[in-house]
């Protein structure tokens, strides 16, 4: 069974416990506490198991073994009172002194303490605190609120450039008052950011459940915690491309053979059986150029290509196409579209002809190629073969190429090429050539005139005209017959079956099949470009979307593109690229199947873009999630770096209201406004709302901070802490603002906190909570010689070349929010010879900072004394910060402490008679009296000599003669202390009262002087120049 015994009512520890056996609580005191009496008024208040035990009813306590009793002392109890109480357990009176009545070095000014680090690092940031203590805020503050869940980055599905950040934060504590204008996203302000920064506050206890923000979702390490910011790089998994090496390439429906085939590897002595690729596989995709002759005219500033052959294109209005020609592809789309017109006949005439006379000696001219010219109608037409074509069908699709918009044909006519007009009405007139090639129409070829018909209507070639994106016309190419691939946009084809060198594919337009091709025109070209992907079915994880022994019900995957997504034509001019990418998902250790998502980005953007992929899952699960890139990156010199950003999983647990906590919900939208990282500094300039007193007042503060802990108003010194309001801090604009968030912060660091902010100190007076104000004051005691158990000593310091002349105080400014510095400086000594650099969390101004710098540099330079002294009960009537007053009895101390032995008074003058000889040579004597209840005379009396041992005053009601008692042995008399008015008694202020086990305690006062607080009510003059 035990007793606990506390200093005070603040969260802490038992000072003592002290065991007992089975009795009374009356018969405990009686055994433990000198001079105990039921009768007597008791400095302390019991407890037992919580409820107040009044002291009538202590002898009917009879403590049980599980009685929970716990000893407080009563606000406002005496010195001499408490200072029984020593006997009991002297360790609870010196550890209770010694908290709160540690040294300050506001009051001795020697320390070179630079006080409490202000956390000033610019990069701070919104981080998450698990297991720290959740803020306290007081006053006015910016503040970088603590993350409740994981902050999640998602891309605007309909913008890739914008990425939004969204968090859900915890402000601290309590209700707090703020704006719009109070955000901050690093040090821009938030308003400035418009549709792009929003938030949402709740206070203590709100339901949350309808902000999105709120639920908890878990961010994958393995995904976004790489070095590079970026997340992790895609480009190992993507393929590779594998382009055909091939003499010539037919392509006819969907058919593409390849002649003279070779498998790019390196390896040239082989042509690997003649067969495609090991990637040219069934549902491989891959890109194909196949030119043709074009008929390129240019009318309106606009080009018109012409050709039959563009049906195999399915052309339509707004169709997006690449136009390849020359080596350099444009990113165009139909501007117009004029379909394929067959002709009317005329009546009469006859066709134009030209026939070889010879059949063709052969089809290859791959080693010696032919050049050959026909003219028609005016127009000259080249053809040029230069491939093997293997048959006579493939030799006629070639000449034809050569002929396209001509109105002329190609045939076999039993076996023999001949060339003659396509269909009536015919035009009349003969087909002109140039030496024509043996090996295709003999020696001898035939050319017969025709004659025109009458009558008919000529066939319509189908043509197009192309434009830019924007809608310009596109009139980038030379009029005349030119060799021309266009296709639609990207001239992707998927493999649909392979046969040795050939494949049959479709048409593969935004990552799907195109059932509406019609497949290729039938020709055989050498100018051709085909290349696949070889897929080496590489993927990035598996990783899981959650911890072990979770589970979520939706996922989402970030891909990012730093550098955006072009590509880049032959000229440097930008075209569509495209990024095709698969995320698979299985819900780990079931063994189940893969379930597969594949998608494709098309742009030509080179911004920063980004892509959020959700997936809702059918039921929760713990999933392991894995990607990869499907096509190649970085070819033809695209920009399209793709990075897997993040992966997060979204868990089942959430929280839904925070009991006792502001919270809000903010996102930020990033891209071009912000800097890197600056998405993560969001802060607020919150102000903290009590539930009593002004919400930046340090009286507020102090009343918020003591109702938190359990004290009633009853323990609380409310009229002195009122008092100093109304006549200090709010006057003076004095403020409290501060933020308390680390586990070491006690409720007393934050209660010398409040009182530095008003220029002051914390006092516990006997259990009662109050504040003291440091400055000039009248002093409120007076230790003698007759007071003292031995001597009193001084220390003095004199000065040397470290001490400290100057003071640079560092605080923050409450407008930018930066540490600045106030220079405080001595009159003459504009640039001292060592600075202390001193820095406050508590000021948020330029004058109380100056305040406060001068106070620790007048102290520097003045206060060079330290009195100590060791009393018996008198040093429990001092507090902490008191002015009091100490003699001695050397005589080079020019001060005389004696007893007042007998006091007679009358309505002009008070005679006194004292117990020592009073040195009346003193220059201009004065003399103090202590009066019997501890207190001093409020003024500094002049004396009249009447004798050696007795002297007179003027009469003054202040000093109240009527109430003095002179015949009471039990009530020590008055004192006097004389002194010289030219050096005076010496002037201190308490700092420490440690008691000791003989029930004295020594008392600890540096200099008082009145100077330390001369600057008390300056304003900062700037700094020096």
């Amino acid at each position: 069974m035990t007793i606990r015994i506390f200093p005070s009512r603040l969260p802490g520890e038992p000072l003592e416990r002290h065991e007992h056996g089975p009795l009374t609580l009356h018969e405990w005191m009686s055994k433990n506490v000198p001079s105990y009496s039921l009768e007597k008024v008791h400095p302390i208040t019991v407890e037992l198991s919580g409820q107040i035990l009044p002291p009538n009813e202590w002898p009917l306590c009879y403590l049980q073994p599980d009685s929970d009793v716990r000893i407080y002392p009563v606000p406002y109890g005496t010195g001499l009172e408490i200072a029984v109480w020593v006997s009991i357990a002297v360790s609870i009176a010196s550890t209770a002194y010694a908290l709160f009545f540690a040294p300050k070095p506001e009051l001795g000014g020697f320390s070179s303490n630079n006080g409490t680090s202000l956390d000033l690092n610019p990069a701070k940031a919104n981080t998450a605190k698990l297991g720290d203590p959740i803020r306290e805020a007081f006053g006015r503050n910016r503040i970088y609120a603590d993350y409740l869940v994981q902050p999640m980055t998602r891309f605007d599905p309909n913008d890739p450039t914008i990425m939004r950040v969204e968090m859900f934060v915890c402000l601290g504590y309590g209700r707090f008052s703020y704006a719009g204008g109070d955000f901050r996203v690093g040090e821009t302000p938030a308003l400035t950011l418009g549709d792009g920064f929003s938030f949402t506050g709740y206070g203590p206890g709100e339901n949350v459940a309808g902000d999105h923000r709120s639920e908890c979702w878990f961010n994958s390490t393995e995904v976004g915690g790489t070095s590079s910011g970026s997340g992790l790089d895609m480009a190992q998994t993507a393929p590779e491309t594998s382009d055909i090496i091939a003499d010539a390439m037919t392509v006819s429906g969907s058919s593409v053979s390849f002649i003279g085939l070779d498998v790019d590897d390196d390896n040239d002595s082989n042509n690997d059986a003649n067969k495609l690729p090991p990637s040219w596989v069934e549902g491989a995709i891959v890109t194909l150029l196949a030119p043709l002759n074009i008929q390129v005219s240019t009318v309106a500033g606009a080009n018109v290509l012409a050709s039959d052959m563009l049906a195999e294109s399915a052309p339509y209005v707004g169709m997006p196409v690449t136009l390849n020609f020359s080596g350099v592809d444009y990113d165009l789309q139909i501007a117009s579209f004029t379909p394929q017109q067959n002709a009317v006949p005329g009546v009469g005439g006859t066709a134009a002809v030209l026939r070889g006379n010879a059949a063709p000696t052969t089809y290859d001219f791959s080693t010696v190629g032919q050049t050959f010219t026909v003219t028609w109608q005016g127009t000259t037409y080249t053809v040029s073969l230069v491939a093997d074509y293997g048959t006579m069908s493939g030799l006629l699709t070639a000449i034809n190429g050569g002929l396209t918009g001509s109105g002329l044909i190609a045939h076999d006519d039993g076996g023999v090429v001949r060339i003659v007009e396509l269909s009536s009405p015919w035009r009349g007139g003969s087909i002109t050539a140039s030496p024509l090639p043996f090996s295709v129409f003999g020696d001898s070829p035939e050319f017969t005139a025709g004659t025109a018909s009458s009558g008919g209507t000529p066939a319509i070639t189908a043509s197009v005209t192309l434009a830019y994106e924007s809608g310009t016309s596109f009139s980038g190419l030379p009029d005349g017959i030119l060799r021309i691939a266009l296709a639609h946009r990207g001239n992707e084809y998927r493999i649909s079956s392979v046969d040795g060198p050939t494949a049959s594919v479709q048409r593969f337009v935004n990552g799907a099949v195109d059932n509406t091709w019609p497949g290729f025109a039938t020709r055989t070209v050498v100018d051709f470009s085909a290349s696949g992907i070889n897929d080496n079915n590489t993927w990035m994880g598996p990783f899981l979307a959650c911890p072990q022994n979770e589970v979520i019900d939706a996922f989402e995957v970030n891909f990012s593109f730093p550098n955006g997504i072009c590509g880049f034509n032959n000229k440097g001019g930008k075209r569509i690229r495209h990024v095709e990418w698969e995320i698979q998902y299985r819900v780990y250790g079931s063994g189940s199947g893969w379930a597969s998502k594949q998608g494709v980005y098309a742009l030509q953007n080179v911004n920063g873009l980004g892509f959020t992929e959700r997936f809702n899952l059918d039921a929760p699960g713990l999933v392991e999630v894995r990607c990869r890139r499907r096509n190649e990156q970085g070819s033809n010199n695209a920009r399209d770096a793709m990075f897997w950003q993040s992966l997060s999983g979204r868990l089942l647990a959430r929280t839904t209201s925070y009991a006792g906590i502001s919270t809000i919900g903010i996102t930020v939208e990033t891209g071009g406004q912000l800097a890197a990282q600056s998405d993560k500094r969001v802060s607020v300039v919150a102000t903290r709302n009590y539930d009593g007193g002004g919400d930046r007042t340090i009286s507020g503060a102090f009343y918020h901070l003591a109702h938190s802990l359990g004290y009633r108003d009853d323990q609380i010194d409310m009229a002195t802490i009122n008092m100093l309001e109304s006549t200090y801090w709010t006057p003076r604009g004095e403020y409290f603002d501060h933020q308390a968030y680390l586990d070491s912060t006690s409720a007393k660091d934050i209660f010398d906190k409040i009182a530095e902010a008003g220029m002051g100190y914390f006092l516990l007076s006997d259990g009662m909570l109050s504040v003291g104000r440091e400055g000039v004051k009248n002093w409120t005691g007076i230790i003698t010689p007759q007071d003292t158990v031995e001597e009193m000593q001084t220390a003095f310091r004199a000065l040397t070349d470290d001490d400290f002349d100057g003071v640079d105080v560092k605080y923050i400014n409450p407008t930018t929010w930066a540490e600045e510095t106030v220079q405080c400086r001595a009159p003459g000594n504009p640039y001292p010879r060592k600075v202390e650099s001193y820095k406050i969390d508590v000021v948020m101004s330029a004058d109380r900072a100056y305040r406060i710098g001068m106070r620790r540099l007048m102290k520097y330079l003045h206060q060079r004394r330290t009195y100590t002294t060791t009393t018996e009960m008198l040093g429990w009537c001092h507090e902490f910060g008191d002015h009091i007053i100490l003699s001695d009895d050397i005589p080079t101390g020019k001060t005389i402490s004696c007893l007042i032995e007998a006091m007679a008074f009358d309505d002009e003058v008070i005679t006194l008679t004292v117990t020592e000889p009073l040195d009346w040579s003193y220059a201009n004597p004065r003399c103090w009296i202590q009066f019997q209840d501890g207190r001093p005379s409020t003024r500094l009396l002049t004396p009249t000599r009447v004798d050696d041992f007795t002297l007179s005053i003027p009469y003054n009601a202040d000093l109240h003669p009527e109430d003095w008692t002179m015949d009471d042995p039990d009530i020590e008399l008055p004192r006097l202390l004389f002194c010289d008015s030219e050096k005076g008694a010496r002037h201190g202020i308490i700092q420490e009262i440690v008691p000791s086990d003989d029930g004295t305690c020594q008392v600890t006062a540096p200099e008082y002087k009145e100077i330390f607080y001369a600057y008390d009510d300056a304003t900062y003059p700037g700094d020096v120049a």
